[in-house]
């Protein structure tokens, strides 16, 4: 070490599509959102928010996310299965997370 602290940049959640994810993510209130999801949510959130790339988001992802890169139209978002048909969708632009959503695939 030369003494020198490191500094570790952290990927930005920028902006949200749900409203209930962005107050689950502000303010820890689950009350937009399905109760049954919120927890898993919370937990998603939180690795988004402590990922420095998105490589290191999906290599720390646990197994049961199933995180993927979307296909098609929608080829510039991510996949994260929260439960059963729930996922939460993002972008993710210069390091920083936008227009996260929570969606109902089927």
């Amino acid at each position: 070490m030369n003494g020198h602290a490191v500094h570790m940049r952290r990927m930005i959640v920028r902006s949200f599509r749900h409203r209930g994810l962005r107050q689950l993510y502000e303010n820890n209130s689950s009350r937009l959102m399905k109760q049954d999801l919120a927890e898993r949510v919370r937990g998603i959130l939180a690795a988004l928010a402590m990922a420095e790339t998105m490589e290191g988001f999906t290599r720390g992802a646990a197994p049961g996310w199933r995180v993927h890169r979307l296909s098609g139209e929608r080829r510039n978002e991510w996949s994260v299965s929260v439960s059963g048909n729930w996922r939460i969708t993002f972008e993710e632009r210069n390091g920083a997370i936008e227009r996260v959503n929570l969606e109902d695939y089927h």
